[in-house]
């Protein structure tokens, strides 16, 4: 699992198969009308309830650019995800599906910087050269280190 941050997404690995995740508006409106509440709600109060983290998976797999991929089509995948993430089946597949939600919702921006920064770090996040996402890259910063 790995975030690209130049389109936003979140890269995942899933039998060997890469898939992008992403959050569109449009997603973060179904989720809150599927949920019945809001967003800041649903980030902000435990693990939400695994049907939830199945349509945001859906959602984040369709926004990410996979658009023709049909909800039932996600099961076997997220299926796979917990299996892939599980350890001695201690929960942590299903954590890890609730952490994708997480990040979706901060890659989104919705809730701001320092709510991005902080899931970043506390998923232990990396870009795609492998460097904590939580991390601020300054473009201008690097043209002067590379003068």
């Amino acid at each position: 699992m790995y975030y690209e941050r130049i389109s936003r997404r979140l890269h995942l690995e899933i039998g060997g198969a890469d898939y992008s995740l992403a959050f569109s508006l449009n997603a973060l409106e179904q989720l809150e009308d599927r949920a019945g509440k809001p967003i800041v709600q649903l980030v902000s109060g435990g693990v939400p309830r695994i049907s939830l983290l199945h349509d945001a998976f859906w959602l984040g797999l369709r926004d990410g650019g996979n658009r023709k991929i049909t909800r039932d089509e996600v099961e076997p995948l997220i299926r796979q995800f917990i299996e892939e993430n599980e350890s001695e089946d201690d929960g942590s597949g299903f954590m890890a599906l609730a952490n994708v939600f997480m990040i979706l919702v901060a890659l989104s921006g919705i809730m701001g910087t320092k709510f991005q920064h902080q899931v970043f770090d506390d998923v232990g996040l990396t870009d795609k050269d492998g460097k904590p996402a939580s991390e601020v890259k300054n473009v201008e910063t690097a043209k002067q280190t590379d003068q």
